[in-house]
C-alpha cells in the first residue's frame, strides 16, 4: 500500500468513527472535526471550524473543560478525561466523555479531542442511584441488611445496615465468612448449616434460617437470614450467593414468650385465682385443684382469713408487690411476673409462674383474674443447670463443646487461660488449633473413630498454646447423645498437667541423679526405720562385708556394731538413743565404732537425717569409714608432738614471723637473744634484733625486709646475718627462712643458728692453712735442694768409679732421687688440693689432657711400652687444672710399681651418654682383692712398693671432687686396671 493510500485509509476511519474526533489549538479554537459531530450534535463539521469549542459546553462544565485543555498543554505526556454536557444544534444538551491528548509536536499540531456520547449511560446511572436510594429506604424500613458472598474465596460484602444491626463496624466484622460464623449462637449453628447445605445441594429454592447472633454488647439478637445461590460453575458448584438479614428479635421473643406461656400448662395444672385489687389481694375465688397444688382447700382461701399475699414467700413478697403496683400504675391490663415462691399448707416452698389480667368495672380495676402454674420442677432443673454452668465457668480445667463436625461451640474461661485462645477466636474453629504436630493422622483417626462410636476417650496429649508454647493436657472426651442414642455433641475436659509433668521429669532426673550419687559415693548410705534397714548402696555392702541388699535388710544398726562402744556404753542402747534423736530433731551426727561381718571393727562418722520414705518417716544414714583419718590424726599428733619437741629442744633458735613481726619462738630463741619470755619476744621485728648496719655496711632493716620478702615470694631464703642480743652484744648467725601456711595465712619459719664457734674455727683453720702452706713450701724447697746436692755427688762418683758393678748402684740412686723429686711435686699438688678453697669445676678437654700425659710418660720411661687401645674422643668433662695430676699419677704408678722386665701400659676411653670412663691397665703384679677397698686411703702403699701411696689418695680426692669415681680391677694381662669415671660437661 502506498503512503497516500494508507493516509486515505486513516482519514476514512476517522471520518466514519462513531465517536467525535476533533482538534483544537491551545486556546480551544476548533481546527478540525469529523462527521460524527453531525450524528451526535447535529452540526456540520465546517460550522465548528474557527469557533471556541469551550463555548459549546454547558456553563457549569466550561471550567472543567478549560482546566483539562490547560493541563494537557502544560503536561504534554499526560492525557485528561472529563465528562461534560455539549449543546446540540437543537438546543438540547448531550453528555459527552471527552479524552484530550497534546499533539502539538506532531502532524496533528494541536490538542486531539475524542468524544463519546454517554447520555444514555448517565441516564441509567441516575436511575440506578434513584432505585438504590429507594431500596435503601425500603430495606431500612423493613430492618433488612444485604450481603453478597463469594463462596470460592470466602469474601463477604455487607452493607452498613447489617453490621449496625449488631453494633459492629464493618472493619470489626471483616470481609470474610469466618467473621460471621464467629457470632452465630453455638446452639443455632448446626440448624443454620443444615439449611445452607440443603440449598447448596439444590434441594430447596433458597435457604432460610432464624438464628441468634451475638451483638457487640454481648447480647443475643434474633435474625432471619434468607439467601440464594445466584451463580454456579460448570460442575454445578456454588460460586456466588446473595441474600438479606432481617432483624426479627422483638417478634421472635414475643413468639417464644407465647410458647413459654403455652408450655406452662404442660408442666402441671393451672390454679385460677380471682383477687380483689386491694392491699394483700384478698381471694374471692380459686379453683378446686388448689388443694392438689398448694394443699389448701378452696374454702380456707375464700374465708378471708388468708390473703393471697400471705401465701407469697416473705423474701419475695415485697418485690412482687412493687412490681404489681408498678404495672398497675402503667395501666398494663395483662401481666406476667417473674417466677416467685409461695408456701404450701404444709410449709413447703413451691415456685410458681403468674399470669394476671385486670377486670374493670365502671372504668376502674375492680378485680384481678389470673392463674398460677407450678414450675418447681422446672426451676429445680434450671437451678441445676445454672449450678452446672457455674461449675463449668469456674472450673480450673479447660472445658469445651464441639459438634459432630468438630466445630467448637463453647469454651469456658479456663480454656482461654490454659490454651491462650479467647472465646471469640476458638468458637467456630476446630480443636486442630491445639495440635502441636506431635501426633500423626492415624492417631487422630483412631481418636475420632472412638468418640464417634459413642465411647469415651482419655489420654495425655502434648498440645500447643496460641503463643506457640507446648503444654501437656490430660484430656477426657465424652460423646453427648440424644434420646435415640445418636451422638449430637462432644464434651472435652482438659486438665493442664504441664507443671506436673515438668515436676515429674525433674523428679525423675533428680531421682536418677540421687540414685547415681547413692550408688556412686564412696560413703555407705542406708535407709531404715524403727524396724530395721529398708535399703542400702553397694558401698554399704562392701564396707560391712555383706553379700546382698536382702541380707543387709535383715540386720539392725546395733547388729553391725560390737556389743559395746569404746567408752563402755551398750551399742544397742546408744544406737536407739541416737536414732530417736534423729526422728525427733531431724538429724544426728556422731562418731561410732562399727563391726564388719568378719568381726573386724572400724571407726566411722555417722550422720542420720529424717525424711519421708513412701509416705512414712524414715532415716537416711551416711556412714563414712574414718580409719585412715584416725590413723592420720594419730600420726599428725605424734608428728606434732615430735616437732614440738624438736622445736623446743633443738639448739637452734626457731621462730615464726609474718610481715608484721614475730608470732612465736622456742626456748633457745629466748636464750640466744637474752629475752625473758615469749610474750616479750612476740611482736618484735627482725631488724630490732640486729645492729643498725651489717658488717658489709648494709642497713639492717632494709636488708632484713628484702630477705623476708624474698622468702614470701620464692618460698625460702638462706643467708648469713649478724644479730644483736638485748645486752648489745652481737654474734654471727646462719639464717634460713621457709614459707608455709599457719592458721590459714602465709608465714615464715625462721631458723637462726649461732655460728660464732664455727667462725672462730674457720679463722683458726685459715691461719693453720696459711702456716701449712708456708711449711710446705719451705720443706719442698729444702728437700729438693738436698736431692740436687745428692745428685751432683752421685754424678761425680760415677765419673771417678768406672766399673760395671758400681754403674747399677749409681743408676738406682739416680732413679730414687728422681722419684723423691717426683714426690715433692705430688706433695705440692696434694697441698694445693688440701689448702685450696672449693674451686668450681669447669669444662676440660679430656683428649688434650690424656695426650699430654701420655707424651710425658713415654719420654720419661723409655723402657716401658705405653699404648692406647682406642682413639681418644674429642669430649669435655667436668674438672679443673688438676685433672692432669690424676692421669700422671696413674700412668707413673703403672710403670714404677711394675715388676715385669718390660712394663706395659694400655689406655682406653669409653664414652657414654652422661659420663666418660678412662681405663689405665698394666702388666704388673696387680692389686689383691683384700686391698682394693683401702688402696686409695692416705699413706697406703702399693704392692711391694717403697712409696708412700699418696699418689692414689690424690687421684681419689680429685676425681671425687669432680663428681666422678675411681675403681680398680684385674687387667687382661694379670696386672691392675684403674677405671676413672668422669661426668661430661653440660
Amino acid at each position: 500500500m502506498t503512503e497516500v493510500g494508507e493516509s486515505e485509509r486513516y482519514r476514512r476511519l476517522v471520518e466514519e468513527s462513531s465517536d467525535i474526533v476533533a482538534i483544537v489549538d491551545t486556546d480551544g479554537t476548533v481546527t478540525y472535526a469529523n462527521r460524527a459531530v453531525e450524528r451526535v450534535l447535529g452540526y456540520e463539521p465546517a460550522e465548528l471550524i474557527g469557533d471556541d469549542g469551550v463555548e459549546y459546553a454547558h456553563p457549569d462544565d466550561r471550567g472543567a473543560v478549560r482546566k483539562a485543555i490547560d493541563a494537557v498543554r502544560t503536561d504534554p505526556d499526560e492525557s485528561r478525561t472529563v465528562e461534560c454536557r455539549l449543546r446540540r444544534a437543537d438546543g438540547s444538551w448531550c453528555w459527552i466523555e471527552v479524552v484530550m491528548r497534546n499533539r502539538t509536536d506532531d502532524a496533528v499540531e494541536g490538542v486531539l479531542v475524542n468524544g463519546r456520547n454517554v447520555t444514555d449511560h448517565k441516564k441509567r446511572v441516575s436511575e440506578l442511584v434513584t432505585t438504590k436510594q429507594r431500596m435503601e429506604l425500603a430495606l431500612e424500613g423493613a430492618n433488612l441488611g444485604i450481603w453478597d458472598w463469594n463462596m470460592r474465596t470466602g469474601e463477604v460484602s455487607r452493607d452498613e445496615l447489617l453490621t449496625e444491626m449488631l453494633g459492629y463496624t464493618p472493619a470489626e466484622m471483616g470481609n470474610r465468612m469466618r467473621g460471621w460464623e464467629r457470632v452465630v449462637h453455638p446452639v443455632d449453628r448446626e440448624r443454620h448449616d443444615e439449611a445452607l447445605a440443603e440449598h447448596v445441594a439444590g434441594r430447596t429454592p433458597y435457604y432460610r434460617c432464624d438464628h441468634r447472633l451475638k451483638t457487640k454488647s454481648g447480647e443475643w439478637k434474633w435474625v432471619r437470614t434468607m439467601g440464594k445461590i445466584v451463580e454456579r460453575d460448570e460442575d454445578g458448584g456454588p460460586v456466588r450467593a446473595v441474600g438479606i438479614h432481617q432483624d426479627i428479635d422483638d417478634r421472635k421473643r414475643a413468639e417464644l414468650a407465647l410458647k413459654e406461656e403455652r408450655d406452662m400448662f404442660k408442666e402441671g395444672p393451672a390454679v385460677v385465682f380471682k383477687w380483689e385489687d386491694t392491699d394483700g389481694w384478698p381471694i374471692e375465688y380459686v379453683t378446686e385443684n388448689v388443694e392438689e397444688v398448694l394443699g389448701y382447700t378452696p374454702d380456707e382461701l375464700r374465708s378471708g382469713e388468708t390473703e393471697y399475699a400471705d401465701l407469697i414467700h416473705e423474701e419475695d413478697r415485697e418485690w412482687v408487690a412493687e412490681k404489681a403496683n408498678e404495672l398497675d400504675a402503667e395501666g398494663v391490663e395483662s401481666t406476667s411476673l417473674d417466677p416467685y415462691r409461695v408456701k404450701t399448707a404444709s410449709g413447703d416452698v413451691r415456685w410458681v409462674k403468674e399470669y394476671t389480667r385486670a377486670i374493670e368495672s365502671g372504668g376502674e380495676t375492680a378485680h384481678l383474674l389470673g392463674y398460677l402454674v407450678d414450675i418447681t420442677e422446672r426451676k429445680r432443673r434450671e437451678t441445676e443447670l445454672q449450678q452446672f454452668k457455674t461449675a463449668v465457668e469456674r472450673s480450673a480445667h479447660a472445658i469445651y463443646i464441639v459438634d459432630v463436625d468438630g466445630t467448637i461451640e463453647y469454651v469456658n474461661p479456663a480454656f482461654e487461660e490454659i490454651t491462650g485462645y479467647s472465646e471469640e477466636t476458638a468458637v467456630g474453629e476446630t480443636p486442630r488449633i491445639l495440635q502441636s504436630g506431635e501426633y500423626d493422622d492415624d492417631f487422630y483417626a483412631e481418636f475420632w473413630g472412638m468418640i464417634c462410636s459413642g465411647e469415651q476417650w482419655e489420654a495425655e496429649m502434648i498440645d500447643e498454646r496460641a503463643d506457640g508454647r507446648r503444654i501437656v493436657l490430660s484430656q477426657t472426651v465424652a460423646p453427648v447423645t440424644d434420646d435415640d442414642g445418636d451422638v449430637r455433641k462432644f464434651v472435652a475436659v482438659a486438665r493442664d498437667i504441664t507443671d506436673r509433668k515438668e515436676r515429674e521429669q525433674t523428679l525423675r532426673e533428680r531421682e536418677q541423679k540421687y540414685r547415681s550419687l547413692f550408688e556412686g559415693t564412696r560413703d555407705a548410705l542406708m535407709v531404715f526405720d524403727r524396724d530395721g534397714y529398708l535399703d542400702c548402696n553397694e558401698r554399704a555392702l562392701e564396707l560391712f562385708g555383706i553379700d546382698t541388699v536382702e541380707e543387709f535388710r535383715e540386720r539392725t544398726p546395733w547388729e553391725l556394731s560390737p556389743p559395746r562402744q569404746p567408752n563402755g556404753t551398750d551399742s544397742k542402747v546408744a544406737a536407739l538413743e541416737r536414732i530417736e534423736t534423729a526422728f525427733e530433731e531431724g538429724e544426728a551426727f556422731f562418731e561410732w565404732t562399727h563391726q564388719r561381718g568378719n568381726g573386724e571393727e572400724f571407726p566411722s562418722e555417722v550422720k542420720l537425717s529424717r525424711f519421708e520414705y513412701d509416705g512414712q518417716p524414715a532415716i537416711h544414714a551416711l556412714v563414712r569409714d574414718i580409719s585412715e583419718r584416725k590413723k592420720r590424726k594419730r600420726e599428725l599428733a605424734e608428728r606434732e608432738e615430735k616437732y614440738r619437741s624438736l622445736f623446743e629442744n633443738t639448739r637452734d633458735a626457731l621462730m615464726l614471723l609474718d610481715r608484721d613481726g614475730f608470732v612465736d619462738c622456742n626456748e633457745r630463741t629466748l636464750e640466744l637473744f637474752g629475752v625473758d619470755s615469749g610474750d616479750a619476744f612476740v611482736g618484735r621485728a627482725p631488724w630490732e634484733l640486729s645492729p643498725p648496719q651489717q658488717p658489709d655496711g648494709a642497713d639492717s632493716k632494709a636488708a632484713a625486709m628484702a630477705h623476708v620478702e624474698t622468702a614470701f615470694e620464692e618460698g625460702e631464703a638462706f643467708f648469713e646475718w649478724t644479730h644483736q642480743r638485748t645486752d648489745g652484744t652481737t654474734f654471727p648467725a646462719e639464717v634460713k627462712l621457709s614459707r608455709f601456711e599457719y592458721e590459714g595465712e602465709p608465714v615464715l619459719h625462721a631458723l637462726v643458728r649461732d655460728v660464732t664457734a664455727r667462725k672462730e674455727y674457720e679463722r683458726r683453720l685459715e691461719e693453720q692453712r696459711d702456716n701449712l702452706d708456708v711449711l710446705n713450701r719451705v720443706l719442698r724447697h729444702d728437700i729438693r735442694n738436698d736431692l740436687q746436692v745428692i745428685t751432683g755427688y752421685v754424678e761425680r762418683l760415677a765419673d771417678e768409679c768406672d766399673g760395671a758393678s758400681t754403674d747399677a748402684h749409681f743408676e738406682t740412686v739416680r732413679e730414687t732421687v728422681d722419684h723423691a723429686i717426683g714426690l715433692t711435686k705430688v706433695a705440692r699438688e696434694m697441698a694445693d688440693v688440701m689448702l685450696s678453697t672449693d674451686e668450681a669445676s669447669r669444662p676440660v678437654d679430656l683428649r688434650t689432657v690424656l695426650q699430654s700425659e701420655l707424651d710425658e710418660v713415654r719420654s720419661t720411661y723409655s723402657r716401658a711400652v705405653v699404648s692406647t687401645e682406642t682413639s681418644i674422643p674429642r669430649t669435655t668433662v667436668e674438672a679443673n687444672d688438676m685433672l692432669n695430676s690424676v692421669f700422671r699419677n696413674l700412668l707413673k704408678n703403672a710403670i714404677q710399681h711394675n715388676d715385669s722386665a718390660t712394663p706395659q701400659v694400655n689406655l682406653s676411653v669409653t664414652e657414654g651418654d652422661d659420663t666418660v670412663v678412662v681405663r689405665v691397665a698394666d702388666n704388673g703384679p696387680g692389686v689383691p682383692e683384700a686391698q682394693r677397698e683401702t688402696i686409695f686411703g692416705k699413706g697406703e702403699k702399693g704392692l711391694d712398693s717403697q712409696g708412700t701411696g699418696i699418689g692414689l689418695y690424690l687421684v681419689d680426692t680429685l676425681v671425687d671432687s669432680y663428681g666422678g669415681a675411681v675403681d680398680v680391677e684385674d687387667s687382661d694381662t694379670g696386672g691392675a686396671a684403674f677405671l676413672v669415671e668422669l661426668p661430661k660437661a653440660e
